[in-house]
């Protein structure tokens, strides 16, 4: 009988060795899998984020990739859902600044012509002309949903800013007006179309004009028209930075993100506190929505180490706005990808070391997994495909604090005309 029991016992703390051996050689990207929510229709999961971001002011949309036709739908949709209530405002990336205030009735359009005044002129078509985002597009239009744009880039607006400017404040006109105007205009205008010969004095005159104009406006009584008159024209001097960089070399490149991203990050600031009473919805790529780039490991040449040179959107917005921000990445199993306008997709696979690999193993069509609530994951390293569909190794718990998976993705669509 004593033998017996001697057996049993050893036999249990065989099982129970064997379990933990297998435990500790679970990869940390199936120990993560094994963490998601599992969904058979992605709306399911709505009520799930709605409770995970309640209590933050800032809510950052990504996606993998800008051509990812099922996730522009599933934003779109779950915009729709969380504001329900009306209680955020849209940021769009891809949207001037200037676009928002004249498009929601803050500034009149003026001298802005009448034909362009409409969101899918002013957003970016990558977005704006998609059948996934046309629903989101239908709501702004109708006003159903406040937005705003802030973007640095070339935007509606941008094209008709000098004109704008002088004809919005005589202040100004007396600085980018008379034999300034001209010169100005076609500097811009190359600007614009982001012509590489542009030579640094002529975008030093450029810059000397945009100063003078913000030191005019200081006179200006309107105050709301003042304070956005004088962010659109910090837009264009971000916008110069990144012109003056040269778009061409890898470090000028990568200095202009810098650029970019500290302007979105201002413009969405400056909403904030405008308007202190709103909550926000960001919509980006999980690339600006990163709040600490530098714990992915980049790995490739000619710089392994690019991303310890970034200071993106979202960490731009968390260090203003601590435990206010809810960062929620998107990505894919599976599928497709491509912009609607070639006739070009790629296949969407995930990197057999990857977490999407293992969800995708897992057969769930859609899932959440809430990391902020995972305290104990912020030092667990963990191969992804977040960035880009490219698999890199990083401590992503402290660059998100949520992942959206979708089993497959497909590439967006043009709508009808």
């Amino acid at each position: 009988m004593k033998n017996s029991r001697l057996i049993t016992l050893f036999a249990l703390l065989l099982m129970a060795g064997g379990i933990f051996v297998s435990c500790s050689t679970q990869s940390a990207e199936k120990q993560i899998a094994d963490q998601f929510m599992d969904f058979s229709d992605e709306s399911t999961s709505f009520e799930q984020i709605k409770n995970a971001v309640k209590d933050r002011r800032i809510v950052i949309l990504g996606e993998a990739g800008h051509a990812d036709g099922r996730t522009f739908e599933i934003k779109s949709k779950l915009i729709e859902y969380l504001n329900a209530n009306n209680e955020y405002d849209v940021v769009l990336e891809g949207m001037g600044f200037l676009d928002g205030a004249v498009l929601q009735g803050v500034l009149p359009p003026l001298c802005i012509d009448s034909n362009y005044l409409d969101v899918a002129n002013a957003w970016n078509p990558l977005w704006s002309q998609t059948k996934e985002a046309s629903s989101l597009v239908e709501a702004m239009c109708s006003g159903k949903v406040r937005y705003w744009g802030m973007d640095c880039n070339p935007s509606l607006s941008d094209y008709f800013l000098i004109p704008y400017l002088l004809a919005s404040s005589p202040n100004v006109s007396s600085v980018l007006g008379g034999n300034a105007f001209d010169s100005l205009m076609a500097i811009h205008d190359r600007m614009m179309g982001m012509d590489t010969t542009l030579m640094h004095n002529e975008l030093d005159y450029f810059d000397s004009k945009m100063n003078q104009a913000q030191k005019a406006l200081e006179e200006e009584t309107d105050l709301e028209k003042k304070a956005i008159l004088d962010m659109a024209i910090d837009n264009a001097l971000a916008f110069s930075g990144q012109v003056r960089l040269g778009f061409t070399d890898w470090d000028a490149q990568n200095e202009g993100i810098n650029i970019r991203d500290r302007q979105m990050a201002e413009n969405v600031i400056w909403y904030l506190n405008h308007f202190p009473e709103r909550k926000v919805i960001i919509w980006t790529a999980n690339f600006h929505g990163a709040k600490q780039i530098n714990q992915i490991k980049y790995g490739k040449e000619p710089d392994p180490e690019l991303y310890n040179k970034y200071v993106l959107l979202g960490e731009h917005l968390e260090k203003t706005f601590p435990k206010q921000v809810y960062s929620l990445a998107f990505t894919s199993g599976g599928g497709t990808e491509g912009y609607f306008y070639t006739n070009d997709s790629t296949a969407i696979v995930p990197d057999s070391t990857s977490m999407e690999f293992q969800l995708r193993q897992l057969g769930m069509e859609y899932g959440f997994c809430d990391l902020s609530r995972k305290k104990d994951w912020a030092d667990m390293a963990f191969n992804s495909t977040i960035l880009g569909y490219d698999c890199k190794p990083g401590k992503w718990a402290k660059i998100f604090d949520g992942i959206f998976y979708l089993k497959e993705n497909y590439k967006a669509h043009e709508i009808d005309r």
